[in-house]
């Protein structure tokens, strides 16, 4: 069953105290501007879509803007962030210890080319430093703005989709992420021309041994079927238009030291490429100039329809649902993809109008969205308000950080890995999609990470409590702090269970837990809390988003 089709009736009681009983249906909702209510459920529903988590502090400032107000700040760009610092010592190799030479410990290694004599010691060098690389993303992650700025590079990440392990060079990687966070709300189009001759992509899809001797075509074909162009029903390039854009882009070659790629004119075919019928039977004139080709390549696949299209499809599997049903894609998908067509290709313009539209808020819409692994390991300790160093930290502050993303790759979201060229399989298998984040493998994962922030003492469940109108009612305290951590809400016969089970000593008697806050009577408190949250976190409401 379709997963809207199951909260059609599952939410029906949502829907009616939202409406009054009147029927809203999301397929026709349509683009049309968000004129309903603005509480803590539909701010809670943005931020959790677009951050990583929704903290009860950032709730409460949305909650004091409108709809409108609060979209256009989440899609403002911060400042740019300071670069990860080597954070790791002397290196050790059949015991003997070598430095890395060519930056000193708290100093940025992006620029350094690490030509280090001994491949072994390269190879070491560079591995710490994506290491360090990893811990700064997620510091950046856990200590976000209130911005979608997070949300949108590791959409760009699986979009694009580098690895790691075939690119074997931190300071590819760290300028491949640069690129991404620089435009992660600018121009789809200049990105993805940017992208084609990064040296990190280069590597990535072979375009570095493409020539005029041997044409490769691997970058030219994912150019069009995962970059740009996509596989739906009007994708009609052909093979002969992969080819012609391999010749296109002969001859792009890379520089370890200095950092970065250029065009060797000898291995780069000047022949004139003729595209197909759906590039208008374009041609490409061939020329020796370093980015005329590549520019007029670029612009002849940001010409067509379907380019605009594409973007808007994967933005909308990212940010509201996997279904994109021939209503969707009329009502929702073609005007979005006009207006980023006709902003040459500006990303936020096409974002804005669809998180300020009645379709975003629609309430078949929420909480149909199974957490990441980084939804619930960065969203809950931001949503608890778990205090870390800043992501600038490297000496008390990268070690927690490699926590954070050890624990998300052993959940299936590695960063800088996603399993192959198409990204995370979650945003675009059928029919599981979301699904496949949870399985027997991950799901004792996630459990065992929000078990342990509770054991542990992590979180503070008290402070959390607290964020209740009147902790000491375990009615109003169930309502409220369910409201904050689960997007789909407990039935009223869950609420009374939890309040027996957890607070009232499985009685009916309100007044033990009242009496227990109001005295402070810290052993109960802890005690009760630590297990309501810990139950709360193992419910399957807690991975909906």
């Amino acid at each position: 069953m379709d997963r809207r089709d199951f909260f059609k009736t599952a939410n029906r009681h949502l829907r009616d105290k939202k409406t009054g009983g009147k029927k809203r249906n999301q397929l026709f909702a349509g683009l049309a501007p968000y004129s309903g209510p603005w509480t803590v459920n539909e701010v809670s529903h943005l931020l959790k879509r677009t951050m990583f988590g929704a903290r009860k502090q950032d709730l409460d400032h949305f909650l004091s803007l409108s709809p409108d107000a609060a979209v256009d700040e989440l899609l403002n760009t911060p400042p740019a962030p300071a670069p990860p610092v080597r954070d790791y010592g002397l290196l050790e190799e059949e015991g003997v210890f070598y430095d890395d030479l060519g930056v000193a410990i708290g100093q940025t290694w992006v620029n350094d080319p690490n030509m280090a004599s001994a491949p072994e010691i390269r190879s070491q060098i560079n591995s710490r430093r994506v290491d360090s690389l990893k811990k700064w993303w997620t510091g950046l992650i856990l200590n976000q703005q209130r911005s979608i700025q997070e949300k949108m590079v590791l959409f760009w990440h699986h979009h694009f989709s580098i690895q790691e392990s075939e690119v074997e060079n931190a300071a590819f990687l760290y300028r491949h992420h640069q690129l991404l966070r620089s435009n992660a709300l600018g121009s789809f189009k200049t990105l993805v021309r940017e992208v084609t001759i990064d040296p990190a992509m280069l590597i990535h899809l072979n375009g570095y041994l493409n020539s005029k001797q041997a044409p490769d075509e691997n970058y030219a074909r994912e150019l069009q079927e995962l970059f740009s162009i996509g596989k739906g029903n009007d994708s009609l390039y052909t093979e002969e238009d992969v080819m012609a854009a391999a010749r296109v882009l002969t001859g792009w070659r890379i520089n370890d030291d200095p950092l970065g790629s250029y065009l060797d004119t000898g291995s780069h075919d000047t022949g004139n490429k003729t595209f197909s019928a759906f590039y208008n039977t374009t041609t490409i004139s061939g020329s020796s100039n370093t980015y005329q080709e590549l520019d007029a390549l670029v612009d002849m696949i940001f010409n067509t329809t379907e380019a605009a299209r594409f973007l808007c499809r994967k933005l909308y599997k990212w940010f509201v649902y996997y279904d994109i049903s021939e209503t969707v894609e009329t009502e929702v998908i073609v005007p979005m993809a006009d207006v980023l067509k006709n902003t040459n290709y500006d990303v936020k313009p096409a974002l804005a109008l669809l998180f300020k539209s009645e379709h975003f808020f629609e309430p078949l819409n929420q909480a149909c969205y199974i957490k990441s692994p980084f939804d619930i390991i960065a969203g809950t300790l931001r949503e608890f308000n778990v205090p870390f160093p800043a992501y600038t930290e490297y000496t008390t502050g990268y070690p927690l950080f490699k926590n954070i993303y050890s624990r998300a790759a052993e959940m299936q979201q590695q960063l800088f890995q996603p399993p192959d060229v198409s990204g995370w399989p979650s945003y675009y298998q059928e029919p599981m999609h979301y699904e496949l984040w949870v399985n027997s493998n991950s799901l004792p994962k996630r459990a065992d990470f929000t078990d342990a922030l509770v054991a542990d003492s992590v979180i503070n469940v008290r402070a959390f409590a607290a964020y209740s109108s009147n902790p000491a009612d375990p009615n109003q305290l169930i309502s409220d702090i369910t409201a904050l951590l689960l997007r789909y809400p407990l039935s009223g016969n869950s609420k009374t269970y939890v309040k027996t089970h957890f607070l009232t000593n499985n009685t009916m008697d309100d007044t033990i837990w009242t009496n227990a806050w109001n005295s402070n009577n810290n052993a109960v408190i802890d005690s009760s809390l630590k297990e309501l949250f810990r139950f709360l976190m193992n419910l399957p409401e807690f991975h909906l988003c």
